[in-house]
């Protein structure tokens, strides 16, 4: 199935995951507070007694403040350029990608802009509370398969 996880049916489930900051994703008006403490709420009904919901955020402080960050990443017939700013009055983290890849004459360009909404961990742990869920916390300043700056949510419903 493809649809938004603000419109998509949730069946009785074991188990909710979400990787790879996709609840942070500014893709529909939505895509705030509001919407993910209905989607939480969704969630928490959809799971089974001791089911988990396990997702993981980017946090603010993605980028030092005022700066834009630039880096690279290659291989033999490809290079991805990535730029990131954060506008820590709205919370929101843009990131230009550019991606080149080698083709049997010249290379091809594509370029997308993602944006995202960083919430702050005391934020979404309030929200999970209230949807009914007891919390475990992994961060990026502990946990070394996390980036900084990240934070992984192991929801459990009681």
């Amino acid at each position: 199935r493809t649809a938004s996880f603000f419109d998509a049916h949730i069946p009785r489930c074991g188990a909710v995951v979400s990787t790879g900051e996709v609840l942070n994703y500014l893709f529909d008006p939505r895509s705030n507070r509001n919407g993910l403490r209905r989607l939480f709420q969704r969630i928490y009904a959809a799971l089974d007694p001791g089911g988990l919901f396990a997702f993981d955020l980017a946090d603010p402080g993605q980028v030092p403040s005022g700066q834009t960050v630039r880096g690279f990443t290659e291989g033999s017939d490809w290079v991805v350029l990535v730029e990131k700013k954060e506008d820590y009055r709205t919370h929101i983290l843009t990131r230009r990608i550019i991606t080149f890849r080698k083709r049997e004459r010249g290379w091809r360009r594509r370029e997308e802009v993602h944006r995202q909404r960083l919430y702050e961990t005391a934020e979404i742990l309030q929200l999970l509370r209230v949807a009914g869920f007891d919390t475990r916390l992994l961060s990026g300043r502990n946990t070394p398969w996390l980036p900084p700056a990240h934070t992984a949510f192991i929801a459990r419903k009681p």
